[in-house]
């Protein structure tokens, strides 16, 4: 009896010395108007903003935001962004060195896929690899000027969010 508990205890210390496997964390907010509905940057859409964490930066996140750009920031700063409420775990080996290029690059107003600026599903999608698809700006929300981007290549949060049910480990929130 001694002997099993033994080992007991000594395959639980080995397990917790285990190197825990890489996580790469994805933030989906919403936002909401003054009248408490959810504002529709595309057209049925739940997502408004994302933001992208893993164990290099963690407990910080990597976010493209107007005013901001891109940079690392606290959760107490994203959650200036939107009201988070989905995180979704993927199995992905990011590391701080492949963030580099990108930080400090001002916010893509014209959400194009080239890297001279950023938005924030954009840059999810180049460090994860996930192919674009043609956007829809929803007319009631943006400016007119916007509306010319309609099918242009892009990233939407919402398309990010169905990318990442596909691939996910876990679910936090």
């Amino acid at each position: 009896m001694r002997l099993g508990s033994s080992l007991i205890l000594l395959f639980i210390s080995l397990l917790l010395q285990l190197p825990a496997e890489a996580g790469t964390r994805i933030a989906f907010l919403e936002t909401f108007n003054s009248r408490g509905e959810r504002v529709e940057y595309e057209p049925g859409a739940r997502f408004s903003h994302t933001a992208i964490q893993f164990d290099d930066i963690a407990p910080l996140w990597l976010n493209a935001y107007p005013g901001e750009g891109v940079a690392v920031i606290s959760e107490e700063r994203l959650n200036q962004h939107g009201t988070i409420t989905e995180i979704i775990e993927i199995n992905s080996e990011l590391n701080a060195t492949q963030i580099t290029p990108y930080l400090g690059l001002p916010f893509d107003f014209w959400y194009s896929w080239d890297d001279s600026a950023m938005y924030c599903s954009e840059i999810i999608g180049k460090l994860l690899n996930i192919p674009t698809h043609p956007m829809t700006f929803n007319k009631k929300v943006w400016p007119k000027n916007y509306w010319d981007l309609d099918g242009t290549p892009g990233l939407s949060p919402d398309s990010l969010y169905r990318w990442a049910l596909d691939h996910q480990s876990s679910r936090i929130k």
